[in-house]
């Protein structure tokens, strides 16, 4: 094992009735900084190309890809999706496409935080134009929410359940891009909240990803757990942040942002959220680079259950992709290679009649 992989999560004495002493408070801060620090220094500050070829060969290629029979809602169609990769890794989800089917169609992967999987579909409004849009569940391992003691404890093990992630979205580019109703040309990204740092990641392995939006994120992942912590005395919340994110380090959106260049990637904030630092926004976006932009919204934090600005948040992601705007391309959509064309149809066969 590394040093890296060896270091131990701090432990403080403790008085007999279980509670820490203001000294053990202070043990337990200095040690945090110390493990943290340390565990920064084995990450790369950027990301490197053979991470990025390690979340493309955990994606693999899709072996199977069942709908379910498509269900009506306005002029679009709604079906359930499943998908699972050569390399075991399966997921679930819901494609909503234009009902009549004969068109080339730019695509939308879609993504938002783990309370809603693939059921922010269902924020769409009831016109988006010719798009088909994809969304995908998270894989049932990741936890629904995430006490800080369940960061500090198990940090590790949280890690090992949310590194398919990125791989996941990888997974459903790839069916995507094999339909035939998919402009190949004209495909995008669009996360919010806690998909941020996996569809970053995603992003900059997949150049089929033209356009990326990233909706209430941030970078310095620390920081942003330190504005949302309790903790009391405050000057425990950032050491107790840098420990806990410790074991995420390597997943830091930042690291690999700026590989998503020359494709243009949007940034979407509310300037009104103190769950949000904008520092760490800012810290996210300069680390981008051009072509990019960085949209401030009268909005504060959001939440799972706020309906209304998840909707507008959605608008504003589609309504700044231009590669959905633009006229379908012949080379996307009309003219395949025959590996790309065998594969097709290897899929289509499992796949049967949309």
């Amino acid at each position: 094992m590394s040093a890296c992989g060896s270091i131990p999560s701090p432990v403080a004495a403790r008085r007999g009735n279980g509670r820490l002493t203001r000294r053990h408070h202070r043990v337990l801060a200095v040690q945090a900084v110390l493990a943290a620090g340390f565990a920064m220094a084995c990450v790369s500050p950027s990301a490197t190309a053979t991470e990025l070829e390690s979340y493309r060969r955990r994606a693999g290629k899709p072996v199977v890809a069942d709908t379910a029979p498509a269900t009506a809602r306005g002029r679009y169609a709604l079906q359930r999706v499943r998908l699972v990769s050569s390399t075991g890794l399966s997921a679930v989800g819901q494609l909503l496409r234009p009902a009549d089917g004969a068109g080339c169609y730019a695509a939308v992967l879609l993504q938002d935080g783990r309370e809603e999987n693939s059921g922010v579909i269902g924020r769409l409004p009831a016109e988006f134009g010719d798009v088909v849009v994809l969304s995908l569940d998270y894989p049932a391992s990741v936890p629904m929410s995430l006490r800080l003691r369940d960061l500090v404890l198990h940090g590790r093990r949280v890690r090992s359940s949310t590194g398919d992630i990125p791989a996941l979205f990888l997974l459903g580019a790839q069916y995507l891009a094999w339909r035939e109703d998919i402009d190949t040309t004209r495909m995008a990204l669009a996360a919010t909240s806690f998909a941020v740092p996996f569809a970053t990641i995603a992003a900059a392995a997949d150049t089929r990803f033209r356009d990326v939006t990233l909706i209430y994120g941030a970078g310095d992942l620390p920081a942003v757990l330190a504005a949302n912590l309790t903790a009391r005395p405050r000057m425990l919340r950032r050491p107790l942040a840098w420990l806990a994110m410790r074991p995420f380090a390597a997943l830091a959106p930042e690291r690999f942002i700026g590989r998503i260049a020359p494709r243009r990637v949007t940034l979407v904030n509310g300037i009104d959220d103190p769950q949000m630092p904008a520092t760490a926004v800012r810290h996210l976006f300069d680390a981008a680079r051009a072509p990019k932009a960085l949209i401030w919204l009268r909005t504060g934090h959001l939440m799972p259950t706020d309906s209304a600005l998840i909707r507008t948040l959605v608008d504003t992601a589609f309504a700044r992709m231009p590669v959905l705007r633009v006229p379908p391309s012949a080379k996307g959509c009309h003219v395949r290679d025959s590996t790309r064309a065998d594969r097709h149809r290897a899929v289509q066969a499992l796949v049967g009649p949309r």
